[in-house]
């Protein structure tokens, strides 16, 4: 049975200023879809999200939506209620479930409405909502319920907001970058909350690893068209380098077709006759067709690094707390030319102030750090350099001159710019009216004309496309200083970096060599080794099995009570060992790289043991009660 379509919209127009969004345009969306919406910044996809939530609208096409369809949307940009608190804030997202439990409790026990009321409850599992407010609040870390949103940083309140959006358990949830100010634990958790959602989802995303663990679908959002592919991310990038080919193949065809008419009406005074005026027509139709548009890729140049030697920075016996928490104890590092560290670890647990210690930005309680002369710090801090919005993009690069020093190379202002994809009239404008997207390549502009053989960034991939990530990627492979990165981008993680420095939940720092992935399966492995024997030092206590004793009289129960219960013990023992199987699965960190697609039929399985259990131990318990 096919999906119900929630919204569609058909034949989209929209342009702002010189720049098309939509182009003759469509897109829709199915119930149970979790569906990716990549494309350059700028693209509109945020502009779509806006216009399915009702808070803009196209210039002209047609729009439809399913009736009574609920949608909960988290922008890029939003304001919550400055004196609400967390937990108010977060309340609010479930006030649909607060209202349908006001009015269940009004209704007549036996009416229609009371029923369908009663049955949407238990779709959403919706009867304490405040229990499952706390569970949410509790994965996301929003450790301080009390405290008001207008104390609240950047970051926490963007998981605030993603926490109300959530608890609002829409047909279709809009998501626009939720993975943004997230540690890895954070986004694990919100990939299984996605994979077992009960409705549609669409989202904006940067993070690869997300996309491939949770879209069914991806669409790109290019030159003003959705293009949709099946699959994950390498199946978009083979779809749309495919796509492309073909367009480009049919471009050649176009322009081979147009020289030989061109040819003939030079050549032929036939071509003036009316019986030939249909080819002529032909002519001017296929020469009106618009060529492929194409945007050409971010190139980044980063400035040859200067020779370093094999002592570059060394941390002994560093010892740091800050606000009562003991951040580093007793911590050895050394960083040695050419390596590539990503840094990982939860929101707190001290990796900004490992790099600024580094830098020389603050000071250990105790302990040395051993900096070497030739070290030259390009460090990027994690609310980026600021960017003075009265400043061109040409005055905030050129800062009075025509030139660029890059390494030995030599380039001009307009020509560096034109590498971050700034067209003319876009250098020429104020950064005040930049996007999200065009302000992130300005500042990977600063950050790179800078140089140096040491080269520090905390959270580089926010707020930057799926393609200038690509780009940035292979730029710092093949940077040839030494680089330390701070991110939760995993993919990114794999891509660039030769060791990864973990603060571990234990509050350890470990290192691993090898890229992320290495680092979790090892951390996965020494995980289940302590777990297996805390559990043989430990043993669990014999649960207390509904088995009789063979000798034991049947006082109370008829004949079939007595086979019932011998096949509910069997029943019992089947389902507990299935929730066991399952949820092993669940915990198996390479099941959402390989088998996400099998996460939401895996959930609702577990669900129903988990239900049948409960079931069968309820009935084993009524019936062992009637025994004398």
């Amino acid at each position: 049975m096919a999906e119900r379509v929630l919204w569609t919209g058909d034949h989209l127009k929209l342009q702002i200023g010189q720049q098309v969004l939509f182009d003759d345009a469509f897109f829709s969306i199915n119930d149970n879809e979790r569906v990716a919406l990549v494309g350059r910044n700028g693209a509109g996809k945020s502009t779509l999200m806006k216009i399915i939530a009702g808070q803009d609208s196209v210039s002209s096409g047609n729009i439809s939506s399913a009736r009574n369809l609920r949608i909960a949307y988290m922008p890029q940009e939003f304001t919550l209620p400055p004196d609400q608190t967390v937990r108010e804030a977060v309340r609010g997202g479930a006030a649909f479930f607060d209202n349908i439990m006001e009015e269940y409790s009004r209704l007549p026990a036996d009416s229609h409405e009371h029923e369908h009321l009663e049955n949407l409850l238990n779709i959403h599992d919706a009867w304490d909502m405040g229990h499952k407010i706390d569970v949410i609040m509790e994965k996301l870390r929003l450790t301080f319920p009390e405290k008001r949103c207008s104390e609240l940083s950047g970051g926490e309140l963007r998981r605030v907001m993603l926490a109300r959006t959530i608890a609002a358990e829409p047909d279709l949830l809009l998501l626009d970058e939720p993975t943004n100010h997230l540690d890895v634990d954070m986004i694990a958790w919100i990939e299984n909350f996605l994979a077992a959602y009960k409705g549609a989802c669409l989202f904006v995303t940067h993070d690869r690893f997300f996309l491939d663990r949770i879209a069914t679908r991806i669409v790109e959002l290019d030159h003003g068209s959705f293009y949709s592919y099946e699959g994950s991310y390498a199946d978009f990038l083979a779809g749309k380098e495919e796509r492309e080919y073909n367009e480009d193949v049919l471009e050649q065809k176009r322009k081979s077709f147009l020289r030989m008419e061109i040819e003939w009406v030079r050549r032929s005074p036939k071509a003036r006759l009316r019986r030939n005026l249909g080819r002529i027509k032909r002519y001017e139709e296929i020469a009106a067709i618009n060529a492929p548009q194409r945007t050409g890729d971010v190139e980044l140049l980063i400035p040859k690094a200067t020779h370093l030697g094999n002592r570059v920075v060394e941390l002994k016996n560093v010892t740091l707390s800050l606000g009562g928490k003991k951040l580093l104890d007793h911590f050895d590092f050394e960083f040695t030319a050419g390596m590539k560290i990503g840094i990982v670890g939860a929101n707190g647990a001290g990796k900004t102030t490992l790099l600024r210690l580094i830098t020389g930005g603050l000071q250990p309680d105790s302990g040395e750090i051993f900096r070497a002369d030739t070290v030259e710090f390009n460090y990027v801090d994690q609310n980026r350099l600021a960017l003075t919005e009265e400043n061109t993009v040409l005055e905030e690069i050129g800062e009075g001159h025509e030139h660029i020093n890059l390494g030995s190379e030599r380039v001009t202002v307009w020509g560096y710019l034109r590498r971050f994809l700034f067209e003319d009239e876009r250098i020429n404008t104020k950064i005040k009216r930049l996007s999200g997207g065009e302000r992130a390549r300005l500042t990977l502009a600063k950050i790179l004309r800078g140089g140096g053989n040491f080269l520090i960034l905390d959270e580089p991939t926010n707020d930057l496309d799926l393609s200038t990530l690509r780009v940035l990627e292979e730029a710092l492979a093949n940077y040839t200083g030494c680089l330390t990165v701070v991110s939760h981008d995993r993919y990114f993680l794999n891509r660039v970096c030769t060791h990864i420095l973990a603060f571990e939940p234990e509050g350890s720092l470990r290192m691993e060599v090898g890229d992320y992935d290495n680092y979790a399966a090892k951390r996965a492995a020494r995980l289940e080794a302590e777990a297996n024997r805390i559990a043989k030092e430990n043993p669990a206590p014999v649960r207390n099995t509904p088995a009789k004793p063979k000798n034991q009289p049947k006082n109370g129960l008829t004949y079939k009570e007595e086979r019932e219960i011998e096949s509910l013990e069997i029943k019992i023992e089947e389902m507990e060992n299935r929730i066991a199987e399952i949820e092993a699965t669940f915990s198996d960190p390479e099941f959402f790289r390989t088998r996400a697609a099998d996460a939401a039929p895996l959930q609702k399985e577990l669900e129903k043991c988990k239900a049948d259990l409960d079931s069968f131990c309820a009935r084993w318990e009524e019936l062992e009660s009637k025994r004398i």
